[in-house]
């Protein structure tokens, strides 16, 4: 499956599913060209630092929760964490996104910041976030779990959802709703993409969008004959 909008998905989730809130809020691309990704989410949980639990939770131990999450990463998946919108510190910095970016992941979205943000998008990792922020994170946060609910941005994410990014922001797909929403979403791009064509030819909205029988049948044909964009009729 070729790989729809996140602002279609949003649509779709919501019009097919009354699903309101699936677009995660406040992210943006630390490098606009590589806003795009897509793939299953691995979730990770920040909690508000507690000191005496900090050592446990640093790289040193090598059981600690960050060695964990590296190591359950196939390539394709979408590392979503729950960060608590906070701005005063990064989640990660270029070492971790070094390691990710090696295991082949898609992806990272979190409603918190990163660190060496320029280093990070040297390396290629699209990364989708509040910003960047110097400090480290144990300022005032610990990682806590891995592969459980989470909240990222205003939406609930459960390990496994699909995550779409693009230019637009991020949407959540339910992984169970996933091959349907999906599908529908691609074919509502191609009728949108077929509609601009005839509007940039100078035609009217009014019976192009939405799509009376008339138009529907034009649409049918044009796709019919490999969706020309200079044989719209």
């Amino acid at each position: 499956m070729s790989t729809p909008t996140a602002a279609t998905l949003t649509t779709i989730l919501l019009k097919e599913y009354g699903l309101r809130n699936t677009a995660i809020r406040g992210v943006q691309p630390i490098d606009p060209r590589r806003a795009v990704f897509s793939g299953r989410a691995v979730t990770v949980r920040y909690l508000p630092l507690r000191e005496d639990l900090l050592a446990a939770q640093s790289l040193s131990n090598p059981d600690a929760t960050m060695h964990r999450l590296l190591d359950s990463l196939r390539p394709g998946d979408v590392v979503v964490m729950d960060g608590r919108g906070h701005d005063d510190n990064g989640l990660i910095g270029d070492i971790i996104g070094a390691r990710m970016h090696s295991l082949g992941i898609a992806g990272v979205v979190m409603d918190g910041r990163v660190r060496d943000a320029g280093e990070i998008a040297g390396l290629g990792l699209p990364v989708q976030c509040r910003g960047a922020s110097p400090p480290p994170s144990f300022v005032n946060l610990m990682i806590s779990d891995i592969q459980l609910p989470i909240a990222c941005g205003g939406v609930s994410v459960f390990p496994g959802d699909q995550i779409v990014a693009d230019g637009d922001g991020v949407t959540v797909v339910p992984a169970e709703l996933w091959n349907k929403v999906g599908a529908a979403a691609i074919e509502q791009d191609r009728v949108e993409r077929y509609i601009r064509l005839r509007v940039a030819a100078g035609e009217k909205l009014a019976g192009l969008y939405p799509p009376n029988e008339t138009s529907k049948a034009a649409y049918a044909a044009w796709v019919a004959r490999g969706e020309p964009a200079d044989k719209l009729v």
